[in-house]
């Protein structure tokens, strides 16, 4: 046996990358092999046989430059591990933007599930707002059913408009005028209160009496009960005009003291809240006050300023008013008044139904406006006593229906004026007749509708208020 032992080496299963020749004493690369290994498993040493032989050195002999297949064997491991971290670290660079799109996708998705498309919405917001309407709709219909159920238990529907003509003495002793608690003395205006009373402005005993209905006699409740007039804050001067609210406070236009006076419920002492006490025709000042109404709404007082022939409006607590209607001189025109008296307030146009007492007609004035127009009587302001003309007309009054009562002082009657007609009807009074009957009057100066549509009349000239019941 040779003295120089060699090893045998056969590498399984894994082929070489190189192939070692010795032609040359060079490394050969080989092909690389299509199938894939894991290069990071050190290769064990059971894949190695080694066995044993006796050979000559003349043999297999390399170089010493050669590297060994062992060092061969490393460097091919270093080799593939660097390939291998490369490849794995330019896959990272590929999944990356990968994996964050794939994140995008996932929260729009997310977002689409949560946000509805947008035919979805326009649905989901027309299903909404019908719903809104509808609640709205059923409001307003409730509300005004519940408006026309409260009103038809108190006025019926397109009522007959007929009375009886014989009335009912409700306050004062026809024909007799006095200072007692039971008479009256030229009375000229009424206004209703609630709990069935009237309120009575006793002209000649300077005060105003309250009188409930069925009762033979009235207290005072502004003024003296004496009769006695008088200037201060206790005392009234031949009042004209009354208006009550729906608390009970009365306001009294005090005439002969230039001033509109309001007497709270059960009050002793009245307070001024229009007018200055003296005579004049500046915006502060009143002379001759008479008729008076009030917007309930926004409170603003609407007086009759007669011999300054205008009409003025005084907004709560104000101490000036302002000219609303009339303003330029007496006259006849359709911007003048002719001593105005009684007035009215419709809600329903804004406006003021003035009856035009020298001017022998009944006027609207529309608040804003610069003119009237005609509702009743002659426009030129001439008087008679035929169906469309009137005579020293004193109040007017409305009823829900729109038709026009006036009291037609100097004819003795009480007109109706269908809505929108020129021509009235007689209702109560005879024509030019002058009685203390209870079927006529002498001088109506005031005529009031309940919520029954009964008709009350001032009777002036027999010193008596009379309640006509409607049947």
């Amino acid at each position: 046996m040779n003295k120089y032992q060699s090893v045998r080496i056969t590498f399984v299963p894994k082929p070489k990358k190189h192939n070692l020749s010795t032609a040359g004493n060079k490394i050969i690369p080989m092909k690389e092999s299509k199938q894939q290994y894991q290069d990071d498993i050190p290769i064990p040493p059971s894949l190695f046989h080694v066995t044993p032989c006796t050979m000559s050195p003349d043999t297999f002999t390399l170089p010493s430059t050669t590297m060994s297949t062992t060092q061969l064997i490393k460097n091919e491991t270093q080799r593939s591990k660097i390939f291998s971290r490369n490849s794995f670290s330019a896959f990272d660079v590929v999944q990356q933007p990968v994996k964050k799109s794939i994140k995008v996708l996932r929260k729009q998705n997310k977002d689409k599930k949560k946000i509805p498309p947008t035919t979805w919405r326009i649905i989901i917001i027309s299903i909404i707002v019908a719903l809104i309407l509808s609640i709205i709709a059923v409001g307003i219909y409730l509300a005004i059913r519940f408006i026309r159920s409260t009103t038809s238990t108190t006025i019926v529907a397109n009522p007959v408009l007929r009375w009886n003509v014989t009335g009912i003495t409700i306050a004062g002793i026809g024909g007799s005028a006095g200072v007692n608690a039971n008479q009256l003395k030229y009375p000229l205006d009424i206004a209703l209160g609630s709990s069935n009373a009237i309120y009575v402005a006793d002209c000649l005993n300077n005060r105003v009496q309250y009188w409930n209905i069925g009762n033979s006699s009235g207290t005072t409740v502004a003024g003296q009960s004496n009769g006695n007039a008088g200037t201060n804050a206790t005392y009234l001067r031949c009042p004209t005009g009354l208006y009550v609210d729906s608390n009970d406070n009365v306001y009294v236009s005090d005439s002969q003291n230039n001033r509109i006076q309001l007497w709270n419920h059960s009050a002793s002492i009245g307070t001024m809240v229009a007018g200055t006490g003296m005579n004049g025709s500046a915006n502060n000042q009143l002379f001759s006050p008479c008729g008076i109404v009030q917007n309930p709404s926004t409170k603003t007082l609407y007086i009759v300023d007669y011999t300054n022939q205008r009409v003025m409006s005084y907004t709560s607590g104000a101490s000036t008013g302002t000219v609303v209607a009339g303003g330029n001189g007496l006259g006849t025109s359709n911007i003048q008044l002719n001593n105005p008296v009684g007035i009215y307030f419709d809600s329903f146009t804004n406006s003021l139904l003035i009856a035009n007492h020298g001017a022998n007609n009944i006027v609207r004035w529309v608040l804003g406006a610069s003119s009237w127009t005609l509702v009743a009587g002659n426009i030129n302001g001439s008087s008679g006593n035929s169906s469309t003309t009137l005579n020293s007309p004193a109040a007017v009054i409305l009823d829900p229906m729109g038709n026009v009562y006036v009291a037609d002082s100097l004819n003795n009657r009480i007109q109706l004026f269908m809505s929108s007609q020129s021509e009235g009807i007689t209702i109560l009074g005879m024509m030019s007749t002058n009685s203390s009957n209870f079927t006529q009057f002498a001088t109506p100066y005031a005529v009031r509708l309940d919520n029954q549509l009964n008709l009350y009349v001032v009777d002036t000239g027999n010193n008596r208020v009379l309640k006509f019941l409607r049947y």
